[in-house]
C-alpha cells in the first residue's frame, strides 16, 4: 500500500473507519486475529437526500447526530478516525519523475506542477504525492501520484468527527481505501498480484469502476449517472461502461489481459452471469462480512447491502500500516 505524507497520515495505533457517502454514515473498528481481519464493531445510519450534494457537506447537523448514533451503535472506544475524501473533491495526476530524485527533490517538482495545472493560491489547497513505483516504459523513472484538494475541504470533513469526538487522524481517497479493502478481502498470493483484475462499485446514487494490478490503481472511471438509476441500472448498461473503460485502459497503456472481475454494492442480480459470458471472463461478488471474521460484538445492519461497509473497512485497515 502507498502512504501519503501531510494530510493523509500513517496510523501507529488503531484508527476507527468513518465513511461519510451520499446515502448513509458508516464507522467500523477492525481488530487482527490470526493473522486475519476481524470485523469487531460497526454502526450504520440512513442520511436523507441531499445532505451531501456534489462531495460537499450541505445538511451538517444531521450528518453529525447520525455519526453520533452510529459511534453509539458500534460500541467502539477508538476516537482516531481515518476519513476519506471522494473523487469529485479531489485532483489526481500520475507523473514520471527521474527515479534518482530525492524525496525533497520530488517534493518540489510535484509542487511545481501542482501550481500550474491549479489556478489557486498554495495556502488554499492540501498537497501530497505518493511514489507508486518504476515507470512500465522508462526504467530510468518512477510513477508518481499527485494528489490536492482544497484545505476548506479537508476541513469540513475533519470537523465532521471533532463535533462528535473524534480526532481526525487520517484523510485518505476513497478510491485508495476502497481498494485497499478489496486486496485485503482477496489475499493476493505473488501470481494473482501480478495480474489484472476489474472492480465494478455500485452505491446508492454513483458508481465505479477500477482497474488494478498489484498495489496500484491503473485506471478509475465513474460510471454514467444513468446507468446508476435503478431504472437504468441493467446489466446491458453496466457491462457496455465497463467494456468502454476497458477499452480506454488498453488504449492508454499496454496491460495484461483482464483476469477476473469483482463486483460491490447493489448491482443487479443477473449482471455476475451477463458480464461473465459477454467479457469471457471470471465474475464474483465481494462481501466484507464474509471475506473477514465477525467479532462478537459486531452486527451487520439488515437494511442496507452487504458490501456498503467495504469503504469503511478500507479506511479502518490503516490502523495496521507499518
Amino acid at each position: 500500500m502507498q502512504f501519503f505524507r501531510r494530510w493523509w497520515g500513517r496510523a501507529k495505533t488503531p484508527v476507527l473507519g468513518v465513511d461519510i457517502s451520499t446515502s448513509a454514515v458508516r464507522v467500523i473498528e477492525l481488530a487482527p486475529v490470526d493473522r486475519h481481519v476481524q470485523i469487531a464493531r460497526y454502526g450504520h445510519r440512513n442520511l436523507p437526500a441531499g445532505a451531501i450534494r456534489d462531495g460537499g457537506v450541505v445538511m451538517r447537523e444531521v450528518i453529525c447526530d447520525a455519526l453520533r448514533d452510529a459511534l453509539h451503535d458500534s460500541g467502539s472506544r477508538l476516537r482516531l478516525a481515518a476519513l476519506a475524501l471522494p473523487a469529485a473533491a479531489v485532483m489526481k495526476k500520475t507523473l514520471s519523475l527521474p527515479a534518482q530524485s530525492s524525496e525533497d527533490e520530488l517534493e518540489m517538482q510535484v509542487e511545481a506542477e501542482a501550481m500550474a495545472l491549479l489556478p489557486v493560491a498554495r495556502d488554499e489547497i492540501g498537497l501530497d504525492f505518493a511514489i507508486m513505483g518504476p515507470n512500465a516504459q522508462q526504467p530510468d523513472s518512477v510513477d508518481v501520484l499527485l494528489v490536492a484538494a482544497r484545505q476548506e475541504t479537508i476541513h469540513e470533513r475533519a470537523e465532521l468527527a471533532l463535533a462528535i469526538g473524534l480526532k481526525p487522524h487520517i484523510v485518505d481517497l476513497e478510491s485508495q481505501a476502497l481498494m485497499a479493502a478489496v486486496r485485503a478481502m482477496l489475499r493476493l498470493n505473488d501470481a494473482e498480484a501480478g495480474r489484472l483484475l476489474g472492480v465494478i462499485h455500485i452505491d446508492a446514487e454513483q458508481g465505479c469502476i477500477y482497474f488494478i494490478q498489484g498495489e496500484s490503481i491503473l485506471f478509475e472511471r465513474q460510471l454514467n449517472s444513468n446507468v446508476v438509476r435503478r431504472e437504468s441500472n441493467t446489466p446491458e448498461a453496466i457491462t457496455q461502461e465497463f467494456n468502454r473503460a476497458l477499452q480506454l485502459l488498453h488504449t492508454a497503456s499496454s496491460t495484461a489481459s483482464l483476469h477476473h472481475v469483482y463486483l460491490l454494492g447493489a448491482f443487479p442480480a443477473d449482471l455476475p452471469q451477463y458480464l461473465a459470458q459477454k467479457m469471457s471472463v471470471g465474475v464474483s461478488a465481494l462481501n466484507p462480512w464474509e471475506q473477514f471474521s465477525i467479532g462478537s460484538a459486531a452486527v451487520s445492519s439488515p437494511s442496507e447491502h452487504p458490501s456498503a461497509c467495504t469503504l469503511a473497512c478500507g479506511l479502518a485497515m490503516r490502523s495496521f500500516d507499518p
